[in-house]
């Protein structure tokens, strides 16, 4: 029997310096805060230390671009599942003129990219516009469907796609919003709930059939479930007005229970990731909550802190793969915790390195979030168009890539 896990809705507000959102943010724009900040800068490159002292020898990884559907001006890969083990992209194409707008979200579909070919994935009935956010092994994508209410705003509900046919996941009451985010290999899918874009929404799974709230730490008001590996096991995060906590919930005979994964001191972290061996990814902030890493948990070791690239002074790390190998960003925010520029870093055996000078020196700026790394190490990123717009890339091993 298929298990599906319901999604959810629009994103949580943030209470702390932001380090990024989810697949798709608050608001209805699917670009987080930073990647905004990046669009509006000239060239949109607020990147710095980008020093390109490649050779041949430095070069890891082809580049290959994932395209943009017709009639649509730009790609967008997210920070979830975006390729799968089998080398298939999810994501969407969107008209980027417009597209900070709740109508910019109806210019959204969602595609799969197969063997070099970009197909578009159906528009769910009654729903002009679509974000495709996660894919799993067996080629199941979870995202929303996009629409506007009689006001104006923006409503979404959850979507799954199976053989390439959108099914409405629902919300988890009537009338409220979701948003898919991620699917396991089982086919549970989970996201977020809630009652519109400005109030905290629940954390859901969506498994035998039905929708599930995920249950919240003492404290917390809301939540979002991120992504779920083979064996259920699901992470995110939890906040209130004063804190936003790194969890995971795990299967306990009944229902699920949530793990509070603690924080490196400050009162804020997210967790984004999780592989197969149960090691999680995301970051948390230090006491003081303006500066903190990207961190790596597992059960035996806690929360350990992920260095970043120098002279940056932040991290996030989004996905980890069997092999351990980690992708995400090294970032710079100012004293106040205002944001500066961030660049897509890849971290192994303890190492950090810039994703940009691992790539053929014609890259564009990789300053958009990085999506996940698959197990055969291949990376989804969204790199900087000269108008500030993402641009779909995969990187691809140079061992793999002899095509």
């Amino acid at each position: 029997m298929l298990m599906i896990t319901i999604a959810a809705a629009g994103q949580a507000q943030q209470h702390s310096p932001v380090r990024t959102n989810s697949a798709m943010w608050f608001g209805g724009n699917p670009l987080s805060q930073t990647s905004q900040l990046l669009s509006a800068t000239p060239n949109g490159r607020a990147e710095i230390n980008n020093q390109d002292n490649r050779d041949g020898e430095s070069v890891r990884y082809k580049v290959v671009p994932i395209g943009v559907l017709p009639g649509k001006t730009a790609s967008f890969l997210t920070i979830v599942r975006a390729v799968n083990n089998r080398e298939h992209v999810t994501g969407y194409s969107f008209i980027a003129a417009g597209f900070h707008t709740p109508k910019g979200a109806l210019t959204g579909q969602g595609f799969i990219w197969r063997d070099g070919k970009l197909g578009a994935l159906p528009l769910l009935r009654g729903w002009p516009g679509a974000f495709a956010f996660g894919i799993n092994d067996r080629d199941l994508v979870v995202g929303a469907a996009n629409n506007l209410d009689a006001k104006g705003n923006l409503i979404q509900t959850a979507v799954l796609w199976d053989h390439e046919q959108p099914i409405n996941l629902g919300a988890l009451h009537p009338g409220w919003i979701s948003e898919a985010l991620d699917v396991s290999s089982f086919g549970e899918v989970v996201g977020a709930s809630g009652i519109s874009m400005t109030v905290p929404p629940t954390p859901v799974a969506w498994y035998g059939g039905r929708i599930h709230s995920l249950p919240l730490l003492p404290g917390e008001d809301g939540g979002w479930a991120n992504e779920i590996n083979r064996w259920g096991v699901i992470v995110g995060w939890q906040y209130s007005a004063t804190d936003e906590v790194p969890c995971l919930w795990y299967w306990s005979g009944p229902g699920y229970t949530a793990v509070n994964l603690g924080t490196l001191g400050g009162d804020y972290g997210q967790a984004y990731g999780i592989n197969n061996f149960n090691r999680v990814v995301g970051y948390s902030l230090y006491s003081g909550n303006i500066h903190g890493p990207a961190f790596l948990w597992d059960r035996e070791r806690g929360l350990e802190a992920l260095p970043v690239l120098p002279p940056d002074t932040d991290g996030v790390a989004f996905n980890v793969n069997d092999r351990r190998q980690i992708v995400g960003e090294s970032q710079v925010y100012d004293d106040n915790g205002k944001f500066v520029s961030q660049r897509a870093a890849i971290w192994e055996n303890g190492t950090v390195l810039a994703l940009q000078t691992l790539v053929p020196a014609t890259t564009p700026p990789l300053t958009f979030e990085t999506g996940n790394i698959n197990d055969l190490g291949e990376i989804a990123v969204n790199a900087t168009n000269p108008d500030g717009s993402p641009k779909a890339l995969l990187l691809v091993p140079k061992h793999r890539s002899g095509r």
